[in-house]
């Protein structure tokens, strides 16, 4: 009759209790997996299998984190929000090169990002109410910030609505959220060609310039 093999010693050296298995975090990996297929495929060319495949998993075992393709893409979302930093201390305009310059950093998220914005303007792309909702919070910030740096002169020639019901400021933080998401799409093509910090300061810095000037 053959003996039962006992469990290995996992105690510690100096005779303490054994370390703490480390628990798999199924629903992280899941999340990290699409991230990065989502990145490369974009959400519509992307099939749960392709996720679940990657991870040695059946695609039930994606729903059952998530729901819904859809709702994996909303977790995607949610969790690029969630491992960004918020401004802090830090103004806003300077925060934003200083974002520029992260993303220089983590060529994954940058991808995930220029692909899924560019691609949410299909119609009844699920993204598209997240990218939405984020465009109008960063004009909203990005003008606020810029009527800020402007000395008390400027300020109201630069926030007054011209006639289409737009703002010099409103304008120029439209402007620099198109420098920076044009400038992602430069950079992964080629990121030796452009410094996406630089180049997002020298626009800002021009575009408030030009603001105090009254132009």
């Amino acid at each position: 009759m053959s003996e039962t093999p006992p469990e290995p010693d996992e105690s510690r050296p100096d005779g303490g209790p054994p370390p703490p298995r480390r628990r798999v975090n199924r629903r992280e990996q899941i999340l990290r997996a699409a991230a990065d297929v989502f990145a490369t495929q974009g959400f519509h060319n992307t099939s749960l299998a392709d996720i679940a495949t990657m991870l040695d998993i059946t695609p039930a075992g994606v729903l059952h984190h998530f729901g819904s393709k859809t709702g994996l893409l909303t977790a995607v979302l949610e969790l690029r929000d969630d491992t960004e930093p918020a401004p802090g201390g830090s103004p806003m305009l300077d925060h934003l090169v200083t974002t520029a310059e992260r993303n220089s950093e983590r060529p994954g998220t940058t991808q995930l990002y220029a692909v899924l914005s560019a691609e949410s303007a299909t119609e009844d792309h699920p993204a598209q109410g997240w990218f939405r909702e984020r465009y109008t919070v960063l004009r909203r910030d990005i003008e606020g910030a810029i009527l800020d740096r402007l000395g008390p002169e400027q300020r109201g020639p630069a926030g007054a609505p011209g006639p289409g019901g737009h703002s010099p400021a409103g304008a120029a933080a439209a402007a620099v959220i198109a420098v920076m998401d044009g400038l992602q799409v430069q950079w992964l093509l080629d990121p030796e060609a452009v410094d996406m910090a630089l180049v997002t300061e020298t626009v800002i810095d021009a575009l408030v310039a030009r603001l105090a000037r009254g132009e």
